[in-house]
């Protein structure tokens, strides 16, 4: 009876402390992400209010400065001199705000998955519309302009795409694209444009226009912020 009761008390003891085990790790989520959103909240002030600060000294004239002390438990601080920007970046296990997603205030954002920029330069002498992430540069032709169409075919849109992982370019000639395999659909008169242009974007469009006597409408090419590849989407003029 003894080795009975021994028994049974080693499975009721092993018992509660698996509950508890689960119970734990089944809150843990829960407490790490009101953790980590009071961290967010806590450096959204301390960003606004260093806002504030370089707004007063440069309204003071040359010879102004203030000393500002930062403490921060979690995350890492970055001064990205070219762009006179200042960075808190931290990864979190939980969701605190939506990917690829800003909100500013004043001159702060808040933002989650924001490794975009859209920017226009040149592609082996041919102007062009350029977008990149952390993986992926995508160069697209600058073709006339809404007040100015000019002729063109599909298979002129994206001029090359670099690959920053394999430290490569990809391999193609060119890429083409149709409605309904209809060879009239391909070429015609429009334009492309870059929807919107900077850097920490959630992901960047290059649209192009198409009037061709199949059809009119647009495509719109996407690189999305942490993607190692372009979105391509049709819609009708």
């Amino acid at each position: 009876m003894k080795a009975i009761a021994l028994i049974s008390a080693v499975i009721f003891i092993g018992l509660t402390l698996a509950v508890t085990v689960i119970v734990y790790n089944a809150g843990m989520p829960v407490v790490l992400r009101m953790q980590h959103a009071a961290a967010v909240e806590k450096m959204k002030g301390v960003f606004s209010e260093m806002d504030k600060i370089v707004e007063d000294v440069a309204s003071e004239g040359n010879g102004s400065k203030r000393t500002v002390n930062l403490r921060f438990d979690i995350g890492t601080l970055t001064l990205n001199g070219s762009s006179d920007k200042l960075y808190w970046d931290f990864d979190s296990e939980t969701m605190i705000t939506s990917p690829r997603t800003s909100t500013g205030f004043g001159n702060v954002v808040l933002g989650s998955k924001l490794e975009t920029s859209a920017y226009e330069g040149d592609y082996q002498g041919t102007p062009a519309y350029i977008v990149e992430n952390e993986h992926v540069r995508a160069y697209f032709r600058k073709i006339g302009s809404p007040s100015s169409p000019q002729a063109y075919n599909t298979n002129q849109l994206l001029l090359a795409i670099y690959q920053k992982d394999l430290n490569q370019w990809m391999p193609f000639q060119s890429l083409e694209l149709n409605l309904d395999n209809s060879d009239s659909s391909k070429s015609g008169t429009g334009y492309s444009v870059m929807e919107e242009s900077g850097t920490d974007l959630p992901y960047a469009t290059v649209s192009a226009y198409m009037s061709s006597s199949y059809a009119n409408y647009f495509l719109n090419f996407t690189l999305e912020s942490g993607a190692d590849f372009l979105t391509i989407e049709g819609s009708q003029a």
